[in-house]
């Protein structure tokens, strides 16, 4: 009767992680065709200018991280049904209200609320997929839910490329549709698994804390911002320099999203950066060394390379900030809360700052700003970790 029981918990628990990481990929592969989509949406409708529209970019990342601080308290009140309900009806029917308006002010507003639903989707999905997990078995599951949203993201471009050409409008419709969809299925997921006692399940099983994940947020942070530079300004820098297609443009950023998975995979399968401090501070000197090198880079070829490292790099700065920010967590869904506010940050600062400098002046000074950016950051790191050290704290 024990085995029983304890196949049938097995049994729900694979099917719990691989639906939501199927979830995760579709709900990412929407979000990432919407932001491609976006950039010549706005151009092509409105006419707007690259700062402008890396402010309406960051719109939805703005009020994101907004409702996900203010929404932190609301959120373990809430059934996990009903946070799904939100987050997928309410980004569908904002963007479905987007495409129907014909008001700048209006747009912006729905990206606005599209931002406040999404807040009710990935702290809840993070916080799913990892409830009751800790040491090995927790990066088996952040890793198979990171290979499944990058997926969704690397694949998004190149069809989201494609469909623009037919009309911009075109993967922003589908997206939508394919949201109500992932809302249906999560929603019959949730009657088959049931919502467990997942604080109880918590407090018998803490892994462990590490003050690396201070460390590690900062490097996602910085991660974030050139993550967001490359999707939101790097395909105007080709359109209107390097002469690049929407179709390119999507190719060239799937070299990056599909690194990027193999990255996870591959990470998966080793240990040597968890609770590492030499590998998180020598993963953001890196990322300096190679934004730097992307500022000389002009040809298709060279271009593609640099996404197949960022893409890897991106991986690895990802995954050590959510593995060290949930290792030992009582309360899982805010450390989740913090790692998505201060990516989103980055998504907004890598979109506005990137969109200014590009239009006043020129893509290369944005690349020689976040190389410094990085190097200080890894620079101040050192300094802190020496200053813990002579007091005796250990990392």
């Amino acid at each position: 009767m024990h085995r029983a029981c304890l196949s049938l918990n097995l049994f729900f628990m694979d099917l719990k992680r691989t639906s939501l990481c199927i979830s995760s990929f579709s709900a990412q592969l929407s979000i990432c065709m919407i932001n491609f989509a976006m950039i010549y949406y706005l151009r092509g409708k409105y006419g707007l200018s690259s700062s402008l529209i890396g402010v309406a970019s960051s719109i939805y990342t703005v009020t994101y991280f907004i409702s996900c601080l203010s929404f932190s308290s609301l959120y373990p009140h809430l059934r996990r049904a009903q946070k799904v309900f939100i987050a997928f009806f309410g980004m569908a029917f904002f963007n479905i209200i987007l495409l129907l308006c014909d008001s700048v002010v209006l747009t912006f507003v729905s990206l606005g609320l599209y931002g406040v639903a999404m807040s009710f989707l990935w702290p809840n999905m993070e916080d799913w997929i990892t409830e009751g997990c800790e040491s090995d078995e927790l990066s088996k599951a952040t890793n198979s839910f990171n290979f499944s949203w990058s997926l969704g993201a690397g694949l998004s471009t190149m069809i989201a490329g494609i469909l623009v050409e037919i009309s911009p409008q075109l993967p922003i419709a589908i997206a939508s549709f394919l949201f109500i969809l992932i809302l249906i299925f999560l929603l019959q997921l949730n009657r088959t698994t049931g919502e467990n006692d997942v604080k109880t399940e918590r407090r018998e099983n803490i892994g462990r804390p590490t003050l690396l994940r201070y460390f590690s947020w900062c490097g996602n942070f910085l991660n974030y911002a050139c993550y967001s530079l490359i999707i939101n300004i790097f395909p105007l820098y080709a359109l209107d320099i390097l002469g690049y297609d929407e179709a390119t443009s999507g190719t060239l950023l799937i070299f990056r999203g599909l690194s990027s998975c193999l990255a996870f995979t591959l990470f998966s399968r080793l240990s040597f950066w968890q609770f590492n401090k030499r590998v998180v501070l020598l993963s953001q000197l890196a990322l300096s060394i190679l934004f730097l090198i992307f500022s000389r880079l002009t040809s298709f070829f060279s271009i593609a390379v640099f996404f197949v490292f960022f893409g890897t790099l991106f991986s690895l700065l990802y995954e050590m900030s959510i593995f060290h920010g949930a290792s030992g967590a009582k309360n899982r869904e805010r450390r989740m809360i913090v790692h998505e506010v201060l990516l989103n940050i980055g998504m907004v600062l890598g979109a506005t700052m990137g969109g200014i400098i590009y239009e006043h002046f020129s893509f290369s000074l944005i690349l020689y700003f976040l190389s410094l950016t990085a190097f200080v950051l890894f620079c101040a790191e050192n300094i802190v970790i020496f200053i813990l050290a002579k007091k005796g704290i250990s990392l």
